[in-house]
């Protein structure tokens, strides 16, 4: 498998084929950031599906290919955002790994991702609901997808204490919502 870099480059000095290693390398972290965020299988599908075809229609402009990571991750955050702004939400159907239930949560963590029960990890994706839309992609994006501080601020494209305030404040949010759950004292 060649670097994303290097893809990037080739499809970039035009060759085509060299954009299918960029997707199969890119949709599952794509696609797990926007399970996270919407919650809905087919809805992330679709967010990904809407980023690549973002990526395809607008990769030229991107004038540094070592910046793909963040500039994939905001246009997926990107896409994010419009559908939960477009769609009203309902409960969130259950994971592959999960029971199907009138009472499932906003946000779906994959069991295999997280390693938790499934009663933490609704007690997780309950604490996340509440939040702001930049503190839940700041928690996300932290927290599940794994990035740095710094690539949190460049994906979010606002300065490092921007990013680290939204983390923090994230957190703050959680377990204020931890504590209306009962959760904890």
């Amino acid at each position: 498998m060649i670097e994303t870099g290097e893809a990037v480059r080739r499809f970039v000095d035009g060759e085509e084929e060299a954009f299918a290693p960029i997707v199969r390398h890119w949709e599952k972290k794509i696609y797990n950031l926007a399970w996270r965020m919407v919650g809905n299988r087919e809805d992330a599908q679709d967010i990904v599906q809407e980023t690549f075809l973002s990526v395809f229609k607008s990769i030229r402009s991107l004038r540094d290919p070592g910046s793909f990571s963040t500039w994939v991750y905001r246009i997926a955050l990107n896409h994010c955002r419009a559908r939960r702004r477009s769609v009203r939400f309902l409960p969130s159907e259950p994971g592959p790994d999960q029971a199907g239930d009138e009472g499932s949560p906003l946000f779906v963590i994959p069991a295999e991702d997280r390693g938790d029960s499934l009663e933490i990890r609704d007690i997780i994706q309950k604490s996340l609901a509440g939040l702001s839309e930049e503190h839940r992609s700041a928690i996300v994006l932290k927290e599940y997808v794994g990035l740095s501080l710094e690539e949190l601020a460049n994906v979010m494209d606002c300065p490092l204490s921007t990013a680290k305030s939204r983390v923090y404040h994230g957190l703050r949010g959680v377990q204020r919502n931890l504590k209306r759950l009962g959760i904890i004292k």
